[in-house]
């Protein structure tokens, strides 16, 4: 497969919030993010081709970046998926020192990527491993335990936030987001 002849769609969506972010950006962490999160996907496409899986579309999107490939086996997909927080934590390790906002983007995308909530990569990874080691039934039942407990301890901890700490609505808003996400895409 040809990267050249990778067919790419970018939601307008996302190209609207890109720009309010470039124009509203004091801490200056616009260019960070966008390189941090291309790389990350590069990660996950380079462990694609390596694995000589074909992959059909890229689409960027608010709700993230979607690789499109043929169906998986449980090892590639458990390869895949750690492909791209994997190369979050080597730009960490590798620019702690010399460039602290790029390695402190790069925390916060793999924390992100690594929640157990599918699709995000952390509940792909724990549906490979899950799937791989229980009959199926029960690595849906444990799945579904792991997501509710997290969600539950995310939803505490962004009304701590908010009620305590006077965050705003901000961190409900992002926990309101990443449970649509996340109920949206739910393929158990």
């Amino acid at each position: 497969m040809k990267i050249s002849k990778l067919p790419l769609r970018i939601e307008p969506g996302l190209v609207a919030l890109l720009c309010a972010w470039f124009y509203f950006d004091p801490a200056g962490t616009f260019l960070p993010f966008v390189c941090a999160a291309a790389l990350h996907e590069a990660g996950h496409l380079a462990m694609l081709l390596w694995l000589r899986q074909p992959v059909h579309s890229l689409c960027l999107g608010l709700q993230g970046t979607v690789l499109r490939t043929g169906p998986l086996r449980y090892r590639d997909e458990l390869l895949a998926a750690a492909a791209g927080p994997a190369m979050n934590l080597a730009l960490l390790l590798a620019f702690s020192r010399t460039l602290p906002r790029f390695a402190l983007v790069n925390f916060c995308l793999l924390a992100y990527n690594l929640l157990p909530f599918y699709p995000l990569d952390g509940g792909r990874l724990l549906r490979a491993v899950l799937r791989t080691l229980l009959p199926l039934r029960a690595a849906v039942w444990a799945e579904r335990g792991v997501c509710l407990l997290c969600g539950a301890l995310l939803l505490a901890c962004a009304g701590y936030l908010t009620l305590c700490w006077h965050a705003g609505p901000w961190p409900l808003l992002v926990c309101l987001l990443l449970g649509l996400r996340c109920c949206r895409n739910e393929e158990i």
